[in-house]
């Protein structure tokens, strides 16, 4: 895409959105508990998407991994819209990859634009509820989804199953890992929580959240923001179609209209992009 449409779209993406609104689409088009990733976003980050962890690589307002991000954005890019970076992003070694410096820089960034952020959180909570329905030959409860969100669905499901099994055991020692990127979630003090402690303090219930107006967007790469404002126009895209279609059939003979800015966005894309529905 052309560097002035990046240089303006970082610039615009400066303003503040709506976190109920960004989360409510992502809910549709994810099929993701809007619920749910409205109290994980709180848990998180309380809406903060330039949040970043100073024990690990978590960042945004869903507190996204590096390797985490990358995972999504290659499996479920292309479907908002991210095609390009979805394609930059490949396997080696057990590993999510991107051969560039700066592209994969751009894609890490994205973790800070909250629409990205909660479709993403989207499709890892999807992912995370078939895993662990997998597992246990049950529905996950909110809580078993959080701890996936936290912990990722194998370890949740590893966890889920020692707290039946042996609830006594220290859960630093299932996940030396983890335990030591978050002290405050594995101890309590100075004192170490069993599996049981640990799977009750992560899917204790927790009280009503206070959702902001708005959230800010911090400033991104002119690539990352040119994507993230690809993905939305997409979104639009799809949004307007379908209200030109209903329109026309209703008698009105008028589709919906595109903005010239989203119209110069679109010229710039690949073709044919993939279309999505919302998942079943």
């Amino acid at each position: 895409m052309p560097d002035r449409i990046g240089n303006a779209l970082a610039g615009q993406l400066q303003n503040a959105f709506s976190p109920s609104r960004l989360i409510s689409d992502a809910a549709s088009a994810t099929g993701a508990n809007f619920d749910f990733l409205m109290r994980t976003a709180a848990r998180e980050s309380n809406f903060d998407a330039g949040a970043r962890a100073s024990t690990s690589s978590a960042s945004g307002m869903f507190q996204f991994i590096e390797q985490t991000w990358l995972a999504m954005v290659a499996r479920h890019g292309e479907r908002h819209g991210y095609g390009e970076m979805a394609a930059a992003v490949r396997q080696e070694g057990g590993r999510f990859v991107v051969d560039d410096p700066q592209s994969r820089q751009d894609i890490l960034d994205m973790r800070f634009d909250p629409r990205a952020a909660s479709l993403m959180a989207g499709e890892l909570t999807a992912e995370n509820a078939s895993i662990l329905r997998e597992a246990t030959g049950r529905e996950p409860t909110t809580g078993e989804l959080y701890a996936a969100h936290f912990l990722g669905a194998s370890r949740a499901a590893r966890l889920i199953e020692t707290a039946h099994t042996n609830p006594d055991m220290r859960a630093d020692a299932l996940f030396p890992d983890a335990a030591s990127a978050n002290r405050r979630v594995f101890f309590d003090g100075a004192s170490p929580r069993s599996a049981s402690q640990l799977l009750s303090f992560l899917t204790r219930e927790r009280p009503a959240v206070n959702v902001p107006d708005s959230v800010a967007t911090p400033r991104m790469t002119a690539s990352a923001a040119n994507a993230s404002e690809a993905g939305a126009a997409l979104t639009q895209v799809r949004e307007n179609l379908r209200a030109g279609v209903s329109g026309y059939a209703a008698g009105g003979g008028h589709g919906a209209v595109l903005s010239p800015a989203i119209m110069e966005i679109l010229n710039t894309l690949d073709m044919p992009l993939r279309g999505g529905g919302r998942r079943s």
